[in-house]
């Protein structure tokens, strides 16, 4: 087994790739484990986190089983060859929304208790107007989704902090770009879906208006990770914790 190295600068998808052209020609056989993480950071010449994140790629791509305390083994057996090209893009897009969610998670929570404790009139005029467009959102996608991110820029508003207004934005600008990823592979759109946004979104309104802080910032918490759960049991729950 011998390792092309690739450029510090490389993304994962490079070593993913490498890795999954060694099991197609052979030189990885199935039920083989892999060299240590800090092994395979030297044998491409890569930081040892580019090689973390290629591992849980391989491992959502259902190349390879992570064993935690064991070490990584080549999956048994492994996935058709066709599917390659397709499930790489999926497995790269799920690990982003994955990290964006958890981002999301810190700051719009804290948005929503500090809205809570510091929303005003005009700011829970906004909230009430956004609870009742809900209820055109359940059977039109592109409402939906308009709604949800206006619902999460008004909640950032009402915190009333300029640097959480920014950030919570930016996350929504990034969010725009998953929206194809959220609804075909995640089925996010789906009634049922739906319905558990809407509802989530509301309780965090009525904390908000209620002074709750800690409700709002408990049921910010709940809505977020609708999309999270959804990625779990489609992409993320083979993962384990790192492995040396």
């Amino acid at each position: 087994m011998e390792f092309k190295s690739v450029t510090i600068n490389s993304a994962p998808d490079v070593l993913v790739s490498e890795i999954i052209s060694q099991i197609r020609s052979g030189s990885l056989k199935p039920g083989e484990v892999l060299p240590s993480q800090r092994e395979l950071a030297k044998m491409f010449n890569v930081g040892l986190g580019s090689v973390r994140e290629a591992i849980k790629i391989l491992n959502v791509m259902a190349y390879v089983d992570v064993i935690r305390g064991k070490g990584t083994y080549i999956a048994d057996p492994i996935p058709k060859e066709k599917s390659d090209e397709n499930q790489l893009e999926k497995a790269l897009e799920a690990m982003s929304v994955a990290d964006l969610i958890k981002a999301r998670e810190v700051v719009e929570c804290g948005a929503a208790k500090l809205a809570a404790a510091n929303a005003d009139k005009e700011n829970i005029k906004e909230l009430d107007r956004l609870a009742q467009e809900m209820n055109k959102s359940f059977d039109d996608t592109a409402i939906f989704y308009e709604v949800d991110f206006n619902f999460h820029k008004a909640v950032a508003e009402a915190s009333n902090n300029k640097a959480i207004i920014e950030m919570v934005r930016i996350f929504v600008e990034r969010s725009h770009s998953h929206i194809n990823f959220m609804s075909d592979s995640l089925g996010i759109a789906m009634p049922f879906t739906v319905e558990k946004a809407v509802g989530t979104a509301r309780k965090v309104i009525d904390r908000i208006k209620a002074g709750d802080e800690k409700g709002a910032e408990h049921c910010m918490k709940e809505h977020i990770n609708i999309v999270y759960d959804q990625l779990d049991k489609t992409f993320l729950a083979k993962l384990n914790p790192d492995t040396t």
